[in-house]
This record gives C-alpha cells, structure tokens and sequence, in this order.
C-alpha cells in the first residue's frame, strides 16, 4: 500500500541517527515516509508532540525501515493520501447522517428542535484571585453553593439554615481536590 515513486534521498550514517534529537529524526522520517507509514508507526502529527511520545529507537529504526524497504513519499503523495483519508471519513459521516434520518423518518418522528433556554444559575464570587495565589492540580477547594429550582424551590444549599435544619445537615462546604 505504499509508493516507492519518490527517489531515493540520501541515507544518514547510523552513528549521525544516534547523535541526533528526537525532534529532528522525527523531522526526518516525516520528510520521506508516506501518511500510512506515519500513522502506523505513530509518527504522524505535529514534531514536537510525536517527539516527546516516541522512543528514539523506534524512531531510528523506522527511518532504517523507510530506507531498507524503499517506502519514500513526497509531499504531495502525502497531501493526497491525507485528502483521501478525509474525504473517505466525510462519506461515512454523510453515510451516518443518512442512515440515522432514515431511521428518525421511519419512527415517525418530527424533526423539532428542542430549545432547553438560558443558562439558570449564577456565580457569586466571595474573593477574588490576586493572580498569585490560585488552586492549582492537588490543592483542596472549598465551595458552598446554593442550588434552587425555577419556581425557587431550594432542591440542595450548602448554606440555607432552614434547609439544612429539615434535611438534618450541618453547614459543610463541598471540598474538591
């Protein structure tokens, strides 16, 4: 499945691999494989995301694999596989869309739109950051919160005494971690 139209570009010796960074073999390989090569080794995408992923080996032995077995493609070969690939995803989801409106239709079912409404909460801040101190990954945060229905049924709070009294609870933030 892949092309060997690309002419062959010079090889790297094996001991300037070893010397190179991650980033750059991963340019490399990505220069010269086809998109289906990249793919299936997991070197497609964007250089600096593939580098930190990958295993400088792997990556080595890919660019041997390319070199050993031919398999080189050009940009544009790249470009068409891409454009075909996404292309060939659209007519699925086209093929989806179809089918799940066919099977709406024979339910018998209108096409309404539901509107659910504007948002119905609010956010009240007590203390604003200082842009300094904020919770970052493992801190523990507080919130107390106040939760009542449209018609201003209290259905949960954190902080309404006479709620808290019929429901038998104390006062206690939520605590997030």
């Amino acid at each position: 499945a892949f092309s060997a139209t690309m002419a062959a570009p010079a090889r790297i010796p094996t001991a300037e691999l070893e010397n190179m960074g991650k980033k750059e073999l991963v340019e490399a390989v990505q220069k010269i494989a086809p998109l289906a090569f990249l793919t299936d080794n997991k070197l497609n995408g964007k250089v600096d995301a593939v580098a930190k992923r990958a295993n400088k080996d792997k990556v080595i032995a890919a660019y041997n694999e390319i070199h050993d077995k031919g398999l080189f493609s050009t940009d544009e070969e790249r470009e068409t596989e891409k454009l075909a690939k996404d292309l060939e995803k659209a007519k699925l989801e086209e093929e989806k869309a179809a089918a799940a409106a066919a099977a709406k239709e024979a339910e018998g079912a209108e096409d309404e739109s539901v509107d659910d409404g504007p948002k119905c909460y609010t956010i009240v801040v007590n203390k604003k950051g200082n842009k300094q101190n904020y919770p970052v990954k493992g801190d523990k945060v507080k919130v107390n919160y106040h939760g009542r229905l449209e018609d201003g049924t209290v259905f949960d709070s954190t902080t309404d005494e006479a709620f808290l009294k019929s429901k038998k609870r104390k006062a206690v933030a939520l605590c997030f971690k």
